[in-house]
């Protein structure tokens, strides 16, 4: 894209507009259309239909909502970017193809926890039970940006725990898959984070580094 930052306009998917409050130099748009990102907000898990496994007994999923995210997703041009939060996330991974582990512990917190790209750690928030698990992708296809060693008891329906152990509990996803939007897939909340805390300057950077 070529927009500058201090012009980006943010299309939030459904009501929820306080997820955008972490961007910088930002503003909402009622239109799909006008916006250089369109943010998919947290809530509830991902029915496990839209990514062809069986379900978890601790999955709860509500099927309508996940149907109007996909159709909004399909409308998504190409040269617009996607970030998801928290539930997000989860979405914009399945909807690159990828699975999700439907249930873990030690991630359900209500607080922060470290996430480290190898050389830099952040402190992030972390209230979710679900994570993506890209890791059935094509490596080509994602890169994951950010990872934590915080979770115990990966379970779901075709994951291999040992790919988690070796590649780490992706916490920053980025998804290019041909033909679709590029997608910022983060699991944490930087809209509960303090507007001055690292990881907000670390995302904003990562945001303006793909328009």
């Amino acid at each position: 894209m070529s927009k500058r930052m201090d012009s980006l306009k943010i299309y939030v998917v459904g009501e929820m507009k306080h997820y955008a409050n972490f961007i910088s130099n930002a503003t909402l748009c009622k239109k799909l259309s006008d916006a250089n990102i369109v943010l998919f907000t947290g809530g509830e898990d991902v029915d496990p239909s839209l990514y062809g496994k069986k379900r978890h007994s601790r999955t709860y999923s509500n099927l309508q909502r996940d149907t109007k995210e996909k159709n909004v997703f399909n409308k998504v041009n190409p040269n617009q970017l996607c970030i998801g939060i928290c539930r997000g996330s989860q979405f914009l991974c399945v909807m690159n193809g990828g699975i999700l582990v439907q249930d873990c512990e030690g991630h359900a917190l209500w607080q922060t926890h470290a996430i480290t790209n190898g050389s830099l750690e952040f402190q992030i928030t972390s209230t979710h039970h679900q994570m993506q698990y890209p890791y059935n992708l094509p490596k080509e296809n994602y890169e994951v940006l950010y990872k934590a060693s915080q979770g115990t008891g990966f379970e779901g329906d075709g994951i291999d725990v040992s790919k988690i152990a070796e590649n780490g509990e992706p916490e920053i996803v980025l998804y290019h898959t041909e033909g679709k939007p590029k997608c910022l897939a983060i699991q944490g909340h930087p809209e509960m984070m303090p507007s001055d805390s690292a990881i907000i300057t670390e995302i904003n950077n990562i945001i303006k580094s793909l328009l």
